[in-house]
């Protein structure tokens, strides 16, 4: 059975509908994000002298680098689609971006979610300028040249989409009729 996978940007409400949505469809959850995390704190932990300390995403990224971050990401997102049992996956705004991830999220049923720019940008900024934003851009900027790389990705990749800008409830009970009807 196929997979569905939620993408769009951090902070659009992925997660949250997804558990919603999993409910619904008496599936089990998965955010990718925290099997990236639960990987990396594995990994750690097989290093000598090393405790598993368990890193963020952000942190993770921060500590080791974009490339080594995204290179983990592949692997996991692999791993986990390879789960038996169909799965409401939640994955990170940029795992999208590469052509590899593309490739395997395309073979499962693909929704993204979508909410106002600007709410976004405000969800985002909650926690400070976050690790993904280019360095020597101000915030502001940084988001908007990601937003617009990101969006015509998930837009093409996606079978359906769904807009969190009201009730949780209302996005899944349309992203439910959406799915019946494919």
């Amino acid at each position: 059975m196929k997979h569905i996978i939620l993408i769009g940007f951090k902070n659009a409400g992925k997660s949250t509908i997804g558990k919603e949505l999993a409910k619904e469809l008496k599936r089990p959850f998965v955010d990718l994000d925290e099997k990236i995390e639960e990987a990396y704190g594995q990994k750690v932990r097989m290093q000598p002298g090393r405790g598993g300390k368990i890193l963020s995403c952000r942190a993770i990224m921060e500590q080791h680098g974009e490339p080594y971050f995204r290179e983990l990401e592949q692997k996991v997102l692999s791993e986990v689609l390879q789960n038996p049992e169909s799965l409401v996956l939640a994955v990170g705004g940029g795992t999208p971006m590469s052509a590899a991830n593309g490739g395997l999220l395309s073979l499962h049923i693909i929704v993204e979610v979508s909410a106002p720019q600007d709410v976004v940008f405000k969800r985002i900024m909650i926690k400070g300028k976050p690790a993904f934003f280019p360095e020597n851009e101000e915030p502001e900027d940084g988001f908007q040249k990601l937003w617009n790389e990101r969006n015509p990705v998930f837009k093409k990749l996606a079978n359906v989409a769904v807009e969190n800008n009201g009730s949780v409830e209302s996005a899944v009970s349309e992203l439910m009729q959406k799915l019946k009807n494919l």
